[in-house]
């Protein structure tokens, strides 16, 4: 399943989803800020909501640039996953692991860096 592709008002930004082991992969490729967070908040509320998936893996390895309403919508989308019970882990690049430290809101999510 692929959320609505490329644009150009996003050149390069990508999401796709894919079934891993029962669970839900949604990985993320570029920026992640006021215009594209509204795909990945779609992205994640639809695998959620119509998969019921046994956990969920936001992978934003490949996220070069994260502001405060991408961590908006991983905070949101933690409580929606929260009430369906479905655990989700943030697989985070530096860009997301840098907003969520300065932020303060590690403790709120369930997240980790890549193994180098």
């Amino acid at each position: 399943m692929s959320v609505p592709g490329p644009d150009a008002r996003t050149p390069g930004f990508q999401i796709t989803t894919s079934e891993v082991d029962g669970g839900w992969r949604v990985a993320v490729a570029g920026e992640l800020d006021l215009l594209t967070s509204p795909r990945l908040q779609q992205a994640l509320n639809s695998v959620i909501e119509q998969r019921q998936p046994s956990r969920v893996l936001a992978d934003l390895t490949e996220v070069g640039f994260f502001d405060s309403s991408a961590l908006n919508v991983l905070l949101q989308i933690e409580r929606l996953a929260t009430e369906h019970g479905v655990p989700m882990t943030v697989l985070a690049s530096e860009a997301v692991e840098r907003i969520i430290t300065l932020a303060g809101v590690g403790d709120h999510l369930t997240w980790t860096r890549p193994e180098p």
